[in-house]
């Protein structure tokens, strides 16, 4: 473990290129919201349709990452990790070119297949390098900085639509996965326990992880716990600026702010994984996107802090329980690691898809709907959370 930490800390940028690449779901999504209420009046196309761009990103950047995942095991992290950054800039200068609908959507599932690989492999570099407390820590500050991609994407996509246009949004994306690319390109290879799996058996890992009970339940239950977040995602242009008839920028700002909670979360979380239990911080988070369920459902909507105030609390808490739960399913697994971390993002943005499918359904109950999934799903999680500590608790404890 020390070694492994000392070479970390010998790769000044690492940290921030570990959060960058862990950032590329929210930049790759959150950047354009702005853009979608304009893109339906330009291609005369429902919301609906538009929103397709999500969703068609989600079904194509889910199943890449169980690819990404036990190539980056038997080839190592930096091969695939190049590969998929090419095909993200690829895809992401395709979106700019885009002239319709249609080919907006071919695109967006180009830039998924490509997003896949920073994102699984970003998370198995940090199992690579740190273990224990220290990779709590590490998890706590990489989500701090991840907090700022949805905080700062839709501002910029705001503000590039009123300096240039909605192209310019695609080539700022295109920009960060450069950066990503040149990063990637000065650290080592950080997988040292090459697996030789044949081609042909790839698909051994994922049937020794299903195997692995605790690994799929607390995988299932954090995946089921992000839902209310895909929503909010897919419904916040919709509800902003269509609803409350704020404009564009700002929208950023409302976005920003719930961003903000996120990070708050993980700031707090940082400062007291060292020195309160962790199941502690977890109940806490969970109870206060709890809360924050039971205000959207119960409160009225008239301005547009009512709905801003809630998000955040829910936020809040996903930010302090996010690297806590993260942690604990890495520590069910101790090799296959890229597997592993490749199933727990495909779990999340399936289950991200299909709630972002589901609230484009609700017409004017959106708002309910996300505060119904944060209470129904928070309680859910903590419950199941609970139950496996205290099993683990039970099997650990000396008759």
């Amino acid at each position: 473990m020390g070694s492994k930490v000392s070479a970390a800390g010998q790769i000044w940028f690492l940290i921030p290129l570990l959060a960058l690449l862990a950032a590329f779901p929210p930049l790759s999504t959150d950047m354009y919201l702005p853009a979608i209420p304009y893109l339906g009046k330009l291609w005369s196309v429902d919301l609906k349709t538009v929103n397709l761009t999500l969703v068609c990103f989600l079904l194509s950047y889910s199943p890449a990452l169980l690819v990404y995942g036990p190539l980056s095991d038997r080839f190592g992290r930096r091969v695939p990790l190049l590969a998929g950054l090419l095909l993200f800039i690829l895809g992401s200068l395709l979106c700019a070119a885009a002239g319709s609908v249609q080919a907006l959507i071919y695109s967006r599932i180009l830039q998924g297949i490509g997003a896949a690989a920073p994102s699984a492999l970003g998370l198995s570099i940090t199992k690579d390098y740190y273990t224990g407390p220290e990779r709590h820590k590490i998890l706590a500050i990489i989500g701090i900085i991840v907090a700022l991609a949805p905080m700062i994407g839709p501002t910029f996509g705001g503000w590039a639509m009123l300096v240039g246009n909605w192209h310019l949004i695609f080539f700022l994306q295109a920009g960060v996965a450069l950066v990503s690319f040149a990063g990637v390109l000065k650290i080592p290879e950080t997988n040292t326990n090459l697996r030789h799996i044949p081609l042909t058996q790839m698909a051994g890992p994922y049937v020794s992880l299903f195997k692995n009970h605790r690994f799929l339940t607390l995988t299932m239950v954090f995946a089921v716990s992000m839902c209310p977040f895909f929503a909010f995602i897919a419904a916040s242009s919709e509800i902003y600026i269509l609803g409350f008839q704020v404009s564009e920028q700002a929208f950023g700002l409302y976005f920003g702010i719930n961003a903000l909670s996120l990070m708050a979360g993980s700031f707090l979380c940082m400062k007291l994984v060292m020195r309160v239990n962790d199941m502690v911080l977890i109940g806490f988070g969970f109870s206060g996107m709890v809360v924050g369920g039971v205000l959207l459902i119960l409160m009225p909507h008239s301005q547009v802090l009512s709905f801003t105030l809630p998000m955040c609390c829910i936020s809040f808490g996903f930010g302090l329980t996010r690297p806590l739960c993260v942690n604990m399913i890495l520590e069910t697994v101790n090799e296959d690691i890229g597997s592993a971390s490749s199933l727990m993002m495909f779990a999340n943005f399936i289950f991200g898809a299909l709630a972002m499918g589901l609230i484009s359904l609700c017409g004017e109950w959106k708002i309910m709907t996300i505060g119904l999934t944060a209470l129904s799903t928070s309680l859910l999680t903590l419950a199941v959370i609970r139950a496996i500590s205290h099993q683990k608790d039970k099997i650990s404890t000396p008759t």
